[in-house]
C-alpha cells in the first residue's frame, strides 16, 4: 500500500496496489475461443436486440496475440466515490452522477468520462509523488486473466454469484470489496461488473484482425478509447477478460468508472 506523501489526501482507503509482474503476455482469443463465446452467450443476452450484432463484438477480441507489457502495479480495486470527492473537492473538478445521486462512499465512482478518468490519475500521482496513469487494454486484461490466464476474472465459468452483473439481479453498484470470491488470479477485484472500466488504448483491431465498425462507432465515431469489464446494468458476456467495449451513449453504458495504475 502507498501513503500519502503530499499534502494528504483523506480518502476512504489508502491506495492499494497489486504488482502485476512483466514479460511477454498473451491477450485477445482465438478463433475458436470466439466461436465458443458466441455458442454460450449468443441466447443469453440481456436484451434480444443485441443478437444480430454480437458475434461482430466478439470478433474485436481476434485474434490471440502475444505483446510485451513492463511489470507495473494496479489498484486493487476501482476507484471509489469517496476517492473521487477528494479530488473534486481539491480540484473544483465536476461531480459526476454517481456522486450527486448520493451513491454510497465505498461504491465505485461512474458517469466520469476518459478526460475525468486521466485528470483523476495525474492528481493523484502529484498528489502522492508517483507517475500515476490509467491502465492500457493490454495491462488491464493481463491483470484481470491472471497467470491462469482466466476466461474471466474469476475462473473459466461464467458465476453471476462472483461480480455485479445484470443477472445477479442486484440492480445498482455494490462496494468495490463485496466480491472478494471474484478476485483475479492476482488478486484484483471487482474486473468483472459493477461499472466498466476506462482504459488508456484507443480501439484498433489486434495485429491480423479486421477492424469491427459497429453502434458504438456509428454513434461516437471511429476513435474512441476502450473500455473493460461490463457493469451491474449489463450482461455477463461484458465481464469476460477479453472482451473489449467502448462508450456507447446510451443510458445503460453509462455507468463508467475506471482504476489506477503506478508504473
Amino acid at each position: 500500500m502507498l501513503k500519502p506523501n503530499k499534502r494528504g489526501i483523506s480518502s476512504y482507503r489508502e491506495l492499494d496496489l497489486v504488482a502485476i509482474p512483466g514479460g511477454e503476455v498473451e491477450i485477445g482469443s482465438t478463433l475458436d475461443e470466439v466461436q465458443a463465446c458466441i455458442a454460450i452467450w449468443q441466447d443469453r443476452l440481456v436484451d434480444p436486440a443485441y443478437r444480430p450484432a454480437f458475434g461482430d463484438w466478439i470478433r474485436k477480441e481476434y485474434p490471440r496475440h502475444r505483446v510485451r507489457i513492463a511489470a507495473f502495479h494496479i489498484g486493487r480495486f476501482p476507484v471509489t466515490n469517496q476517492d473521487y470527492i477528494d479530488f473534486a473537492a481539491t480540484t473544483g473538478h465536476p461531480i459526476p452522477e454517481s456522486i450527486v445521486i448520493g451513491s454510497p462512499a465505498r461504491h465505485p465512482v461512474w458517469g466520469v468520462d476518459y478526460d475525468d478518468a486521466l485528470a483523476y490519475a495525474l492528481w493523484l500521482g502529484d498528489e502522492m509523488g508517483i507517475h500515476c496513469r490509467l491502465p492500457s487494454e493490454a495491462e488491464w486484461e493481463c491483470a484481470a486473466r491472471g497467470p491462469d490466464h482466466a476466461e474471466y476474472p474469476f475462473g473459466n465459468s461464467f458465476d453471476p454469484a462472483r461480480c455485479n452483473t445484470m443477472e445477479g439481479g442486484v440492480g445498482t453498484t455494490t462496494p468495490v470489496d463485496h466480491y472478494p470470491q471474484g478476485a483475479s488470479g492476482y488478486g484484483v477485484l471487482d474486473m468483472g461488473g459493477n461499472v466498466e472500466e476506462w482504459t488508456s488504448s484507443f480501439y484498433l483491431p489486434y495485429p491480423g484482425g479486421d477492424r469491427i465498425d459497429d453502434d458504438i462507432s456509428s454513434a461516437v465515431g471511429a476513435r474512441y478509447r476502450t473500455l473493460r469489464g461490463g457493469s451491474f446494468a449489463l450482461g455477463g458476456d461484458l465481464a469476460r477478460s477479453a472482451r473489449r467495449h467502448g462508450p456507447h451513449p446510451a443510458p445503460q453504458f453509462r455507468y463508467r468508472g475506471f482504476r489506477v495504475v503506478v508504473a
